[in-house]
């Protein structure tokens, strides 16, 4: 779980500060500290979505990495075509723990 990006999402404009985990958490507001319990609730509806904006992200970067390999004399030009297309298709696939298509050598 991640406690940052609950707090990021759900930001509104409280103090805290967080180690690691629910122990380390410093509830330095005025109102009650949200139990654990309320915290898993919150991370179990945003996570597919935070970790799919993660994927884009670094599919995005993947992409840019390698736009030169789409140019047409670059060498091995029809792998990397394969390549960006697998990567541009991910995210209508994509699930959790869906690994990247593997860069051609």
């Amino acid at each position: 779980m991640n406690y940052y990006a609950i707090f990021k999402k759900h930001d509104d404009g409280k103090l805290w500060g967080i180690a690691e985990d629910y122990s380390t958490l410093e509830w330095l507001d005025e109102t009650p500290k949200p139990t654990d319990e309320e915290l898993i609730i919150l991370w179990n509806n945003m996570e597919y979505d935070y970790l799919k904006e993660i994927m884009r992200k670094e599919r995005n970067q993947l992409l840019k990495d390698c736009d030169h390999c789409a140019l047409p004399d670059y060498p091995n030009r029809d792998k990397w075509i394969v390549y960006r297309q697998e990567l541009r298709d991910l995210p209508e696939n994509w699930t959790i723990n869906t690994p990247f298509a593997q860069k051609p050598t």
